[in-house]
């Protein structure tokens, strides 16, 4: 997700099922930036889910991560970052959605999921200890309609003024609820009328 926001954030998938995205306990940031500024904000847990149901057996699809052409506005600077995985933005006018898929040790497997139903490219994947595989897969799809979404006000981290709205790589992320029990993380970009 944006990177102007330096691994503050993390999606944990515990093996008891109780999934969450929370602000990084150890970097401080949930209570010098977010604690009673946020309104109704009590805690770092932004989002909560229970593991949904399997999509086939023995696979999960646990998370997706949306990322419209629009949104990838910052640098990479590969010195930096050398330990992450560059996925190429997608075309103009499309998005990027990512997806993490949990996978039964007891389920045979000849390749990645979604990639011949969906045309899913692989990322990479990790066996956990309890035997299940992780495997993060993306493809390039449509720019979802997202005028359905509430409309809702932002609020500036604590240190943030007016002016910081400024920015040309303003970004917010939204949450979803898929058919499937799966959450949906959509990570935008924001242009701002601040008159």
């Amino acid at each position: 997700m944006c990177r102007k926001l330096q691994r503050t954030l993390k999606v944990s998938l515990h093996e008891t099922g109780n999934w969450h995205v929370a602000y990084i306990k150890e970097t401080g940031f949930f209570e010098d930036s977010v604690e009673g500024e946020i309104p109704n904000q009590q805690d770092r847990f932004l989002e909560k889910w229970s593991r949904p149901k399997p999509i086939a057996p023995g696979v999960t699809l646990a998370l997706r991560i949306v990322t419209p052409f629009s949104a990838v506005s910052t640098p990479i600077d590969k010195k930096v970052d050398k330990d992450i995985i560059w996925l190429p933005n997608c075309s103009p006018h499309r998005a990027t959605e990512m997806y993490v898929f949990l996978v039964s040790p007891k389920t045979h497997t000849t390749s990645w999921p979604g990639k011949n139903g969906m045309g899913t490219k692989l990322v990479g994947y990790y066996c956990l200890k309890n035997g299940e595989s992780v495997w993060v897969v993306y493809r390039e799809i449509d720019v979802p309609d997202l005028s359905k979404f509430t409309k809702g006000k932002g609020y500036p981290y604590r240190g943030r003024t007016k002016e910081d709205l400024n920015s040309d790589d303003l970004r917010m992320f939204a949450f979803g609820n898929s058919p499937d029990g799966s959450k949906v993380i959509y990570d935008l970009k924001v242009s701002v009328d601040v008159s």
